[in-house]
């Protein structure tokens, strides 16, 4: 009897030698580096570039034409705040008749976010309190704002929000997209994704995905809006390692069109190509909505 309860020892005793040390070696991973890539939704997509066609260079003309073309949303300036809003306007954005404005509270505050109309007084619309909200801008469907979560945090509240995260999804994301469909107060998730960029017609946006930290790996997503996720369209390593991003993200004016401009160190994510020492890859891209496509402009200049 005594040989059979010790020979059942044995496997838990293996266990734990092996189990314990794993546990603790991906806890302290996890409070001192973070979770990577945990719930960011990036992917790493090969490059699939196509020579341009006759239809696309009617778009290469029209973003040489004016490099501005189609801007959606802009860092406010002093002028642009509203009468009788007493606040510190940090962003804009302005579809049709309507503008948002979000402005800088005190510390205790945060940010609010502010609606108008040409039919209508400034209305505020509530935030979540514990957001830090950025880039609000309407859609065809309402508001949606990139809400940034960071885990840079001290190890005990990283470890106890990744904990959590197995039951909250919410909390994986350092980025992600939340909607509002009627300016009221009930914001839902909709999926990962910072640098929002929503088309003219307000249709479709722009979206990156990255890992914890925004740590220079980048994969392009194009949103239909109200679906429930964004497909990418190709994948890309930041150049250099100032604070501005190597690359910019524009929509042409009819909304059929997202033009991709800048450098990267490459496509993949280990790729050693266009370090900071190094003039990097000049990219000139074009993906067409209508089938799907990204085409180099570099191949047709």
């Amino acid at each position: 009897m005594g040989k059979s309860q010790s020979n059942r020892k044995w496997p838990l005793a293996i266990l734990a030698a092996v189990a314990f040390p794993a546990l603790v070696l991906h806890g302290t991973c996890v409070s001192v580096l973070g979770p990577g890539t945990w719930g960011s939704g990036l992917v790493e997509t090969p490059p699939d570039f196509r020579a341009p066609t006759p239809a696309v260079e009617a778009y290469r003309q029209e973003f040489q034409a004016d490099p501005r073309i189609a801007e959606t949303g802009a860092e406010a300036t002093a002028s642009q705040s509203p009468p009788g809003l007493a606040a510190s306007i940090v962003w804009t954005h302005a579809w049709g008749d309507r503008v948002l404005y979000l402005a800088e509270g005190s510390e205790q505050s945060g940010r609010r976010l502010y609606v108008a109309d040409t039919s209508s007084t400034l209305r505020e619309v509530a935030l979540p309190a514990d957001h830090l909200v950025a880039r609000p801008q309407w859609t065809a469907d309402g508001i949606v704002y990139v809400r940034w979560n960071p885990w840079a945090v001290p190890p005990t509240s990283k470890l106890r929000r990744y904990v959590a995260s197995w039951f909250d999804p919410s909390l994986r994301p350092e980025s992600s997209l939340y909607g509002n469909a009627s300016d009221t107060d009930d914001w839902r998730l909709l999926m990962p994704g910072h640098s929002l960029t929503v088309s003219p017609d307000g249709r479709r946006a722009a979206l990156l995905r990255s890992g914890a930290l925004l740590a220079g790996y980048y994969s392009v997503h194009v949103w239909q809006i109200g679906s429930p996720d964004a497909p990418a369209i190709v994948s890309l390593r930041e150049h250099g390692s100032d604070a501005t991003k190597s690359f910019q993200l524009r929509w042409s004016a009819d909304s059929s069109a997202l033009h991709l401009q800048g450098r990267t160190g490459g496509f993949d994510r280990r790729s050693s190509r266009g370090g900071t020492d190094s003039d990097g890859i000049s990219i000139n891209l074009l993906y067409m909505i209508n089938d799907e496509t990204v085409y180099d402009l570099n191949l047709g200049s």
